[in-house]
């Protein structure tokens, strides 16, 4: 899986001024839906199921009691 950097464009500090003080007035919620929307155009994600996550690259450790 890779980054599709074309998604994306370089912007001006005042276009960037502009995008704070709009998401400012969002709602959490509205925030983390549009940050995992744009992760998943950045990956080439959407309409596109969940991938799976590689379980065999953890461990489950057991605790002593």
């Amino acid at each position: 899986m890779r980054f599709d950097k074309s998604s994306f464009k370089k912007s001006s500090f005042e276009d960037a001024d502009i995008q704070k003080d709009f998401w400012k007035t969002k709602s959490y919620a509205e925030r983390l839906e549009a940050g995992t929307f744009m992760t998943k155009i950045a990956f080439k994600l959407v309409n596109q199921p969940e991938p799976k996550m590689d379980k065999s690259l953890t461990a489950i450790i057991k605790r002593k009691k």
